[in-house]
């Protein structure tokens, strides 16, 4: 069979599975449209830097959803790995870099879900008043933040533990959303922290969405930092990943 043809095959098999999960649609749908609706209840037309409470904290909600699909990536490898299930596929056509890849993507497409329900809530709410265009390029712009998240969740998938994997993997993800000044903005944040958070990955994950509204981009800067953090827990998942397929 065509390695790409077997490769969405089994990528929309993946898909469909986690669909039939409530706990996706609970903690990567429903949590991020309820936080929206909570944390812009007040006043959407105060300004947190350059833009508007509404669309501020519309792109933090869509990427802490999208976050949560592409890291829980990680809690059903471990999980697999502990009932068989990766071992079962080896005797498949499947092979292991198809496996990684088939992760990735159904990640990245149950991201768009959590991406989607929040921008239109914000719509429906009268939150956000955007063009078409500006809400398509931040959605794109959220998705290409999260590739190094997507990378994490690989590695998490094969350094946790089957039994806690869960726990773990979602209480890490809110960490990562709070240090990554999502869920509290970061210009409350003392300057020498505001810094810090700069240097994560989880901040530029929502600030390439903002950036869009503001009218600008993430610049280089931004770029750089999102590619090393890819580059470097991209090489940790394949080291990992290695190590389990000799032990296996």
């Amino acid at each position: 069979m065509n390695p790409a043809l077997l490769t969405l095959r089994y990528t929309r098999f993946e898909v469909g599975r986690i669909w039939r999960n409530p706990r996706f649609l609970l903690f990567s749908v429903a949590l991020p449209l309820i936080m929206f609706s909570a944390f812009t209840a007040t006043d959407p037309t105060d300004k947190l830097g350059p833009i508007t409470v509404g669309p501020y904290i519309m792109i933090s909600m869509a990427t802490f959803g999208a976050m949560m699909s592409v890291v829980t990536v990680g809690t059903r490898i471990a999980l697999e790995r502990a009932g068989g299930w990766s071992r079962q596929l080896r005797l498949t056509a499947l092979t292991g870099p198809q496996y990684l890849v088939c992760k990735v993507l159904g990640g990245f497409t149950l991201a768009l879900p959590a991406l989607i329900a929040v921008f239109l809530e914000a719509i429906a709410l009268g939150r956000a008043h955007l063009s078409v265009g500006t809400y398509l390029t931040a959605g794109i712009w959220v998705l290409i933040g999260i590739v190094p998240l997507a990378a994490l969740g690989i590695l998490l998938g094969y350094l946790v533990r089957a039994d806690n994997a869960g726990q773990l993997i979602g209480s890490m993800t809110s960490l990562l959303a709070l240090a990554g000044g999502i869920w509290v903005p970061v210009e409350s944040f003392p300057r020498w922290l505001a810094d810090l958070v700069k240097a994560l990955p989880m901040y530029w994950s929502a600030d390439a969405g903002r950036q869009i509204i503001a009218g600008s981009w993430i610049g280089w800067h931004g770029l750089f930092v999102l590619a090393i953090w890819t580059v470097l827990l991209g090489r940790l998942a394949v080291h990992f990943y290695s190590r389990d397929q000799l032990r296996a």
